[in-house]
């Protein structure tokens, strides 16, 4: 009996290391702004400037690491396309459903006296910058650890009044799970996202 509990012994902290010998793996992302029901037309446009990704040591597509089992650590990565891309997308999409005609604008440099060379059909001009945008998971015997970091700055400038509003946003969730599960994770970056878009923009227009 004691010799069967030594031999298990052995395969269990064996298990690690051909875990950690395994080829790293990239999971795919497609995070976008989660829809509710769109409002009416308001017949007021919004122009969205691309939102900038100042991320320190970047990779365009690349938002988050997966540390397994000994020393294999996962990239996870967006799915053909930058964040600076499916960020302002989601922008858009927030505008959109609010009833706003959307329209892409790019030149103004985020100052009260840049809207003076903007179309004068614009309701609002809406930019930013992403400071902030990735995950880290953390896997092991009894689980998976994921912590979340987002942090969004918005530029939102009021063409009427020649003013720009501006707002910070960060949301840091922890989240703790028997697997890890990349549908599961890219669900909560759709819902962090939606969240911290809302925030920035909720009553400033």
């Amino acid at each position: 009996m004691k010799g069967r509990a030594i031999i298990l012994f052995m395969i269990l902290s064996l298990i690690p290391l051909f875990l950690g010998c395994a080829k790293s793996r990239i999971y795919l992302m497609d995070v976008r702004y989660i829809p509710k029901e769109k409002a009416s037309p308001t017949e007021k446009m919004v122009g969205v400037c691309p939102f900038e990704d100042t991320r320190k040591e970047k990779e365009e597509e690349t938002i988050g690491l997966r540390h397994g089992p000994g020393k294999k650590v996962d990239v996870i990565e967006l799915k053909g396309i930058s964040l600076s891309e499916s960020v302002t997308g989601a922008v858009e999409d927030y505008f959109a459903e609010r009833g706003f005609e959307v329209t892409d604008c790019k030149g103004w440099d985020r100052s009260a006296e840049g809207l003076e060379s903007l179309p004068k059909d614009l309701y609002l001009v809406v930019g930013g910058r992403i400071d902030s945008f990735t995950l880290e998971a953390r896997s092991g015997i009894t689980g998976t650890d994921t912590h979340y970091m987002v942090k969004i700055d918005a530029f939102i400038g009021q063409i009427e009044k020649r003013n720009v509003v501006i707002r910070t946003v960060e949301s840091e969730p922890k989240a703790r799970k028997v697997t890890f599960d990349p549908d599961e994770v890219d669900a909560q970056l759709d819902i962090i996202l939606t969240e911290v878009i809302q925030k920035l923009f909720e009553g400033k227009y």
